[in-house]
């Protein structure tokens, strides 16, 4: 397939600048140094859920080189609670602990290490009190309640969240319900109805740059550098927290090691905000890996999910129970589980539809936003249980999806942006990929998937301003975040394209909520839709004003002008460069220009989430394996992932997000689990935790990018890097059916858990 690349200027953008060189290194959060500062550790719950009676920090207070202890009791004067959804944590716990590792205190030094021996000097008195860890026995009768009473909620981007009265006396935290058609009568008319339930695990983010901050309170002002994907958002609660104007807080982001999405709402940063307002020094605090997997985590979900067919095959009716394991705070869970209940039915057309989507407390870490936010795990059931149907009825499973999927233009939802790529089409490109036909050799297995999710995120606010110079160089102002995925040189590429000058006479600023304009967040693929069209409308505003300015200068009307190489050209084929234009229109060569662009998402009163989408992501994904009976190891031949990008802005980084998207995908499908047992997290570390590593890889790995120019981002753009996540479970779950005969419906499909499930059955069992 013929990969499109913009020309700038008329040579190809190859740039890949997401590590830029600052003083001689790469600026990161953890580079911070200050004078003065020292550094915070933190004290956290070794109980799953107990109410402190007693916090006793004399002895660590006396420890010399001891700066600071923050407690429960130095929280007065505070809006000490907040949330993204619902106001439930604190910034370290006050009435009682709810998972291992809630922070309960933390420690300041100029010396880490005293810091460390601090905290162990600080006396806790718990009475322990009954846990629940995972979402079965969080929803069983008489459960102990994670929390009592009501939760204070918060208004997140113009929705309110929370749970119906039925639910109220249990750890349900939030319920999203959608139904059309009647599917009781759907099913009554099925010819076959089939019923199964999957069980997704827990798996945590494990980006190679921990949770880092740094706060500095100089009496008046807050700023915290932080390494986050939102830092507009996590202004607004350090404001809140600290009762505080928002302009007397200033947030700033460095580059970001790996984000996806848990880096997204607060996580550590009022603890070091706090430190530093009571003391006020700079204060550093950086997570080490094992207190990241105790902050954030990916939602591990029980999904059932009955669907009715037709004898001519076609979907009839679909029935969903949603329940996403939340952990002991909501975070994101609810706008997870919403996005999970709404994604549910799948690219497919079923005429009667029930989703009922639960968030279930549970004592146990808490679980936010990350890469599918909430797509995974449904994926995951509604695309296994099309293999598990097909078998059953004894169709292709590719003809299956075929005869059942929504085309292009139809709607998904009434309401909602129309489907906007050919699904069918990248399904047989996958398949004709795998030799789909072709019958595979014993032990050896091949599955496809295909997924669709909205993209481009739900009340979408971004800003952009372009500064040209006097030379008629550029510069960028976004609050889109580096995070590794290049957005950086691919922004860049649409001022420079639209402002006809090389890449290299670009530059983007540095992130700060002070100057930089307002964005929502760096998440759900928006970065070059959401964000590049507001960059592609300021380049335009500068664009409007250059030629403006030109007409003057040059005499001529601004339709006749165009600008390419730097150079404003004319009708008679003259090149003015930039800097003569502009010093020559103000009289004086130290000014700019200055423009401005906005994206803002539409409102629909008829949408079920209450605007449409911006854009449909969609993965496709096929996998050809091989399954060893002795040992249970699953070898992955041949991975083919195609993703629909509308068109590549930067393909070399488009591929690079779709292939790590894919490898994501398999690290939950066949290594990654976080495993709890009596409350407790066996494996928080990178040696009893599994991620995929070079010798996971596919020994044949395809990765297309599907380029038809449907997106409304620039230049027919769209967003992508979950979609190659999707399929992953799926396809590699049926595949393993087509080999061996064995359907798991619990992830990950580890080694000891496929050796386990082929002895049983050659037991007999």
């Amino acid at each position: 397939m013929k990969k499109q690349r913009l020309s700038v200027a008329g040579r190809p953008a190859v740039r890949v600048d997401a590590i830029e060189k600052v003083s001689g290194k790469a600026f990161y959060t953890g580079d911070m140094e200050l004078p003065g500062m020292a550094y915070a550790k933190i004290l956290r719950s070794p109980l799953p859920h107990a109410r402190i009676l007693k916090v006793d920090a004399g002895k660590a207070r006396a420890l010399p080189g001891v700066i600071d202890v923050l407690t429960r009791d130095e929280l007065a004067g505070l809006n000490y609670h907040y949330g993204a959804t619902y106001k439930d944590q604190a910034v370290v716990a006050v009435d009682k602990v709810r998972y291992v590792g809630d922070p309960v205190a933390a420690v300041l030094s100029a010396d880490e290490l005293v810091a460390e021996e601090a905290l162990g000097l600080i006396e806790v008195e718990y009475e322990e009190l009954p846990f629940v860890d995972t979402v079965d026995d969080a929803l069983a009768p008489g459960a102990p309640m994670v929390h009592e009473g009501d939760v204070p909620k918060a208004e997140l981007r113009g929705s309110k969240y929370g749970a119906p009265d039925r639910f109220k006396g249990t750890n349900v935290c939030y319920h999203f319900g959608y139904a059309r058609g009647d599917v009781d009568d759907g099913f009554a008319r099925s010819d076959h109805v089939f019923e199964d339930v999957f069980r997704f695990n827990r798996v945590q983010h494990y980006s190679l740059e921990p949770h880092i901050c740094v706060a500095s309170f100089d009496g008046e002002r807050l700023t915290v550098w932080s390494s986050c994907q939102d830092p507009f958002t996590l202004r607004g609660h350090l404001a809140g927290i600290f009762k505080l104007p928002l302009n007397r807080v200033r947030v700033v982001v460095p580059y970001v090691g790996g984000g996806y999405g848990g880096k997204l709402y607060v996580k550590a940063d009022p603890i070091a905000a706090a430190l530093s307002v009571r003391n006020g020094r700079p204060v550093k605090l950086a997570l080490s890996v094992n207190e990241s997997f105790k902050t954030v985590t990916r939602h591990p979900a029980r999904i059932r999910i009955k669907t009715g067919v037709s004898k001519k095959g076609e979907l009839v009716a679909r029935e969903l129970e949603v329940y996403m394991d939340t952990g002991a705070y909501a975070d994101a869970g609810p706008r997870v589980t919403q996005k999970a209940g709404y994604r549910a039915v799948g690219p497919y057309r079923v005429a009667n539809v029930k989703i009922d989507a639960h968030g279930v407390y549970s004592n146990t870490v808490p679980a936010g936003a990350f890469r599918g936010f909430g797509a995974v795990q449904v994926a995951w059931a509604y695309e296994s249980q099309m293999d598990m149907i097909a078998r059953r009825l004894g169709v292709d499973p590719l003809d299956f999806r075929l005869k059942n999927l929504l085309e292009k233009g139809e709607h998904y939802t009434p309401g909602d942006t129309p489907v906007d790529c050919d699904l069918k089409q990248g399904l047989r490109k996958v398949a004709r990929a795998l030799d789909w036909k072709k019958t595979s050799r014993p032990n050896v297995g091949k599955g496809l998937s295909v997924c669709m999710k909205d993209a481009g995120g739900t009340y979408k606010v971004a800003g952009a301003t372009v500064k040209m110079s006097s030379d008629g160089s550029a510069v960028l102002l976004t609050g889109t975040v580096e995070v590794g995925q290049g957005c950086r040189t691919a922004l860049s590429q649409v001022v420079a394209e639209e402002l006809g000058i090389e890449l290299g006479q670009v530059s983007v600023a540095q992130l700060d909520t002070d100057v930089t304009p307002f964005d929502v967040s760096t998440s759900a693929s928006s970065s070059m839709t959401v964000m590049g069209l507001a960059t592609q409308r300021a380049a335009q505003d500068v664009k409007k004003q250059l030629l403006r300015a030109a007409a003057r200068v040059m005499g001529e009307k601004a339709g006749n002008l165009t600008l390419k190489g730097g150079r404003v050209r004319g009708a008679k084929g003259r090149g003015v460069p930039y800097s003569d234009v502009i010093s020559d229109y103000f009289g004086s060569s130290a000014t700019e220009i200055v423009g401005r662009g906005v994206y803002q998402d539409k409102k629909s009163k008829t949408a079920v989430l209450g605007s449409p989408t911006t854009f449909w992501e969609v993965g496709w994904g096929g996998v050809e394996l091989e399954v060893d009976p002795d040992t249970g190891v699953i070898r992955i031949l041949k991975y083919v992932s195609m993703a629909d990008v509308g068109r590549a802005i930067n393909p070399l980084q488009a591929e690079g997000q779709d292939e790590g998207g894919v490898l994501f995908g398999l690290g939950h499908t066949l290594l990654e689990e976080m495993v709890y047992e009596d409350g407790q997290l066996l494996n928080p570390n990178l040696v009893d935790y599994r991620v995929p590593a070079f010798h996971d890889l596919p020994e044949h790995f395809i990765s297309e990018l599907v380029e038809s120019g449907n997106g409304p981002g620039p230049f027919g753009a769209k967003g992508m890097g979950e979609g190659g996540v999707l399929p992953a479970a799926s396809a590699i779950a049926a595949a393993v059916e087509d080999a061996v005969g064995l359907r798991i419906c619990d992830l990950p499909l580890s080694p000891p858990k496929v050796w386990q499930r082929l002895h049983e059955r050659r037991q007999g069992k």
